[in-house]
């Protein structure tokens, strides 16, 4: 009897652990620098006489956890930003856009954000946070949403990418003239005031930075 006991208590033990979620990532380091160019950036400009939609695959950057916070840095080149026009782009990256010569990389930072909930496998968490912008050689602070799910590896994972995964999605709002992006009164009903963003981006702890 007592046996049998013994034996009941280690399958409700085993049964028990086997249904605990998996533990959350502690102090992993993520790096966005996907071989394959399968990140995304979009956005919108969304003017009354038209709408541009522009979109970039070259994305890296890192994202740290240590505990249950956050940091991290993506930079995404102005000159990888296609409109599906080349003239347009030409425009864009000129001096009196984007100014890639004189300011190659937009960048987007955050430090120490908290997450609402500890990282679990397959298991999102969103959160509207702030990160501070560098466009245009104007840094601002701006909202930003984001959903970050964490994966670890197994056999189906590595069909993406090898390591343990972060898949961050973020969309944020940025106003032009607020980064010194000027319309000129021919383009005020061509170009929308604020650029939309979407951000699809997957790090992981195997990628090279």
């Amino acid at each position: 009897m007592f046996r049998s006991v013994l034996m009941l208590a280690a399958v409700l033990s085993l049964s028990a652990s086997a249904a605990e979620p998996a533990p959350a990532p502690s102090d992993k380091r993520f790096v966005f620098n996907d071989p394959n160019s399968r990140d995304t950036v979009m956005f919108v400009l969304d003017a009354p006489l038209e709408v541009i939609n522009g979109l970039s695959n070259k994305v890296t950057g890192r994202v740290e956890v240590k505990g249950q916070k956050a940091s991290g840095r993506f930079q995404v080149p102005v000159s990888s930003i296609k409109t599906g026009n080349e003239t347009r782009d030409g425009h864009l990256q000129n001096d009196r856009w984007l100014d890639a010569a004189k300011f190659p990389d937009i960048v987007f930072e955050f430090k120490d954000v908290a997450l609402p909930a500890p990282l679990a496998n397959a298991k999102p968490v969103v959160l509207k946070t702030k990160g501070t912008f560098t466009i245009h050689g104007v840094t601002r602070e701006e909202p930003v949403e984001v959903t970050a799910t964490y994966l670890q590896e197994t056999a189906e994972t590595k069909n993406r990418a090898a390591g343990e995964l972060l898949r961050v999605r973020a969309k944020f709002q940025i106003p032009l003239e607020a980064y010194g992006i000027k319309r000129t009164e021919a383009l005020l009903l061509k170009v929308g005031e604020r650029a939309d963003v979407t951000v699809d981006a997957w790090g992981s702890t195997q990628f090279k930075p």
